[in-house]
């Protein structure tokens, strides 16, 4: 059974994702298996998930083999939390003074950087009244830029805080920045100087039990950087890294998690010269038909794929003419078809059979010169997104909410 046709008996929106969990279990049992049973995976479900839910995405993770998920803000952490996520929760980007309270009343593991910023954690963490420590992990910067204390003072950073009570150093971490480029050898150096700041630990008595370096691309490439733990985010959801870099498992047994939907809602003739959408930038140069189908740049539909973009009309490939709108957009209805409306339209596609000639994420990503993540997690809350399992629509994120059906 095709996805699109899961979903007959919505009476919502009839532009719609579908997010199908059970392949995100699959996908997070297949990622297990490849890093091993002594690997910890603490999945990353930053951006609402990637765009997917981070709540679903976190329980179907959680139940197929994640130990831990990864967030970027306090916030995302605090919405996990209240939906009854009670698992290791790490908040991996900056945060600032007034989010550290909720932060440490919420349990979550802080990544840190620098003495003073852990300083004041700990004075929170007296606050409370914690009775134990609260997690951080020290991160490292060996080239990224971003975040992170320098190579040649994490000794003593790291022995900074192994003298405050308050705090468990519990791990050591850096990210990889190019490790989803052909050319590696960029990854590896970073990992050369993480390990050499992990040596000079060592040498100085500072224990610090989990290390970990490892997002989607090096998870998948280097199973010998794998450590203590590994933070696959884009792979979970089952897009490739990069268009080079293939998923573990057997081929097809990750697929991706979204695909997108929806029906022509307005079939409109056109002769030579007429022009169609804002600017008049597509030009008709014979008798044809144009599609309207009900989703746009508003709903996380990008602008670039302006005369650029396809989708899928009854299986077959219909390209985007015009420039996409805010809440529209205009297809060239293909030869053959019929002038009807409600024919069903594969948005986007998950790159198999369920989905034959619709465009997948790295598809849109090549046409609109970005990346899969940007399509992902940019879809807008009014897009609606049910959430199908063994076959039937269990829950559904939309304007109004996240709600189990």
């Amino acid at each position: 059974m095709r996805i699109r046709e899961i979903a007959e008996g919505w009476q919502g929106r009839p532009t719609f994702a579908v997010i199908d969990l059970d392949a995100l279990a699959t996908n997070v049992q297949t990622l297990k298996k490849h890093v091993g049973p002594d690997v910890r995976m603490t999945v990353v479900v930053k951006a609402n998930g990637y765009g997917h839910g981070a709540v679903p995405v976190s329980e179907t993770a959680l139940a197929n083999g994640a130990t831990g998920v990864a967030v970027a803000t306090v916030d995302e952490g605090a919405q996990l939390r209240k939906s009854g996520i009670n698992a290791p929760i790490l908040v991996m980007g900056p945060m600032g003074a007034a989010e550290r309270d909720r932060a440490v009343g919420m349990g979550m593991s802080i990544v840190v950087s620098d003495v003073g910023f852990a300083k004041g954690l700990a004075s929170v963490v007296r606050m409370h009244q914690r009775k134990e420590p609260i997690n951080v992990h020290l991160k490292i910067d060996t080239g990224m830029r971003r975040f992170g204390v320098a190579a040649d003072e994490v000794v003593e950073v790291a022995r900074a805080l192994q003298g405050i009570p308050e705090l468990r150093l519990e791990g050591l971490m850096t990210h990889l920045a190019c490790a989803d480029e052909q050319d590696t050898s960029s990854a590896h150096r970073q990992v050369e100087i993480f390990d050499a700041c992990a040596a000079e630990l060592q040498a100085a008595g500072i224990d610090i039990p989990i290390h970990h370096v490892c997002n989607s691309a090096a998870t998948v490439q280097f199973p010998q950087y794998h450590k203590q733990m590994v933070r696959p985010g884009l792979a979970m959801y089952g897009v490739r890294p990069a268009p080079h870099i293939p998923l573990p498992g057997e081929p097809g047994v990750m697929k991706q998690v979204l695909t997108v939907h929806s029906m022509v809602s307005r079939i409109t003739p056109l002769q030579p010269g007429d022009r169609v959408g804002y600017g008049g930038t597509w030009e008709a140069t014979a008798e044809t038909r144009a599609a309207l189908v009900p989703i746009g740049y508003a709903d996380g539909y990008s602008r670039s794929l302006s005369n650029a973009g396809w989708m899928t009309i009854g299986d077959r490939r219909a390209e985007v003419i015009g420039r996409v709108c805010m809440d529209q957009t205009i297809l060239h209805l293909p030869e053959g078809l019929p002038a009807e409306t409600r024919q069903k339209v594969v948005i986007i596609g998950n790159g198999t059979d369920e989905t034959p000639n619709a465009p997948d994420l790295h598809d849109l990503a090549a046409v609109g010169n970005t990346i899969p993540h940007e399509f992902m997690t940019t879809m807008a809350p009014r897009l609606p997104k049910l959430y199908v399992r063994n076959g039937k629509v269990v829950a559904v994120a939309d304007i109004e909410g996240y709600r189990r059906i």
